[in-house]
């Protein structure tokens, strides 16, 4: 079935900032001792540089913390340090392409397993997904980082999950980044967030 959809990027679009930085923040104010994986981790992203290692390798060792939070720990992140930081015309823009029957997919880098405890008006959540062993979560990257095209893929497979077919002429898209150019091809009305002030633009290349 065709239907309008509205897509969101989240990190400087529905909230400032990056929500990885605070979670390495949030991490290291209660477990200071955990700097050293920072070594590990610019380790990792130098292998990455020289393409001896992938990028899901170093972005898993950036989400050390994961491996030492437990479900409300995360739970607590989220809304503690993430919500706290919203541009609230955009939340609003949101809950109106919702009330007017959009499918709102929110579409992040970030990693799922925090960004599950959002209570936005959304239909989908899409994130980078992190493997979880009985109860506790590790942060090895199943699949691919949630970014660039890697977007289209993971819209694509929902949409395909969920037979929706996007009424391109008259769905929307939202980021702050070139990078989201892939994800906002998908639909024809492009939104640019900006950083300052959350307020929504055209989306000029």
């Amino acid at each position: 079935m065709i239907k309008k959809v509205a897509l969101f990027d989240f990190d400087n679009t529905v909230a400032s900032g990056n929500t990885i930085t605070r979670l390495l923040q949030y991490d290291i104010r209660k477990h200071p001792w955990h700097c050293i994986f920072l070594i590990q981790m610019a380790f990792y992203y130098g292998l990455y540089l020289i393409h001896l290692s992938s990028f899901e390798k170093a972005k898993s060792a950036l989400l050390f913390p994961v491996r030492y939070m437990s479900d409300q720990e995360f739970e607590d992140f989220y809304h503690q340090h993430v919500e706290i930081y919203y541009y609230p015309q955009v939340v609003a823009e949101m809950q109106s392409k919702k009330d007017e029957g959009y499918v709102v997919i929110l579409c992040t880098a970030s990693s799922e397993v925090y960004m599950k405890y959002n209570q936005l008006p959304i239909d989908q959540l899409i994130g980078t997904r992190t493997r979880r062993i009985g109860n506790h979560e590790t942060s090895e990257i199943i699949g691919k980082n949630c970014k660039g095209k890697e977007k289209i893929n993971r819209i694509k497979e929902y949409l395909k999950n969920q037979d929706i077919e996007i009424d391109y002429e008259n769905s929307y898209g939202y980021s702050d980044s070139n990078d989201d150019i892939p994800m906002l091809s998908l639909v024809k009305h492009k939104k640019r967030v900006l950083l300052k002030t959350g307020e929504m633009i055209e989306f000029k290349e």
